[in-house]
């Protein structure tokens, strides 16, 4: 089915690095009785001859070939800093789809039908640069503490009532890959087209040790029931 959602000129795919300063080795290390390679490795599996992963360590090239996913080999530069994004991405030269889809590779609980909607909402816009928003029903304030989606005559605390916020959900980047190379970024932010996911649960990101631990309780309560 997910194959059947895809063009030949979208691709799909993730990549990492171990060399983590807040979380290291965070995606091989062992995650409850997995990883957070094999998890991600698993779900871009389901993309077939679209998809692939990129990485410098050996160690993720075993992990993709384990579950028959293409591995674009990093350079070593690459991995060793964290911008420019071209840099980081230099891997996609070397590829040749005219669009990419790129998933965070830290969100263990984002699901594989949730990619499937996103690439068909992104279809129906005519393949324009995409990423995904999550809607925050919370009482916010400014840099200066000034409120932000209420007013500040406000008495009573509601929050079914407050003005929803929306807030990037560094999950699923969709961008043009000649686009990407010419103007050293993503997309346009005015034009980008923002795609609502629902889910708090899917969007769980792995970025520290205290973001880890949670994770990992998350995954053995759900995974043992």
């Amino acid at each position: 089915m997910t194959r059947k959602l895809l063009e030949n000129n979208i691709g799909v795919f993730s990549y990492g690095r171990t060399q983590s300063q807040r979380c290291p080795n965070k995606m091989l290390r062992p995650f409850a009785d997995t990883t957070i390679a094999d998890i991600l490795m698993s779900k871009l599996s389901k993309f077939g001859s679209n998809a692939f992963f990129a990485g410098h360590d050996k160690e993720f090239e075993r992990k993709a070939k384990k579950h028959s996913v293409n591995f674009i080999q990093r350079s070593l530069k690459s991995v060793s800093v964290d911008e420019p994004q071209t840099e980081c991405l230099s891997f996609l030269k070397d590829v040749n789809y005219e669009y990419l889809l790129l998933i965070n590779g830290c969100l263990p609980f984002l699901k594989v039908e949730t990619i499937e909607d996103f690439i068909e909402h992104v279809r129906s816009k005519n393949f324009v640069n995409s990423s995904a928003v999550i809607k925050r029903k919370n009482y916010f304030f400014d840099k200066d503490q000034k409120a932000m989606n209420f007013p500040d005559n406000l008495k009573n605390l509601n929050t079914k009532t407050v003005e929803p916020v929306y807030e990037f959900a560094n999950a699923l980047y969709f961008f043009n890959r000649e686009y990407f190379f010419k103007e050293g970024r993503y997309w346009d932010w005015n034009s980008l087209n923002l795609i609502e996911l629902e889910s708090v649960i899917e969007l769980v990101d792995i970025d520290t040790e205290e973001d880890f631990l949670m994770a990992e309780g998350l995954w053995k309560g759900f995974t043992s029931n």
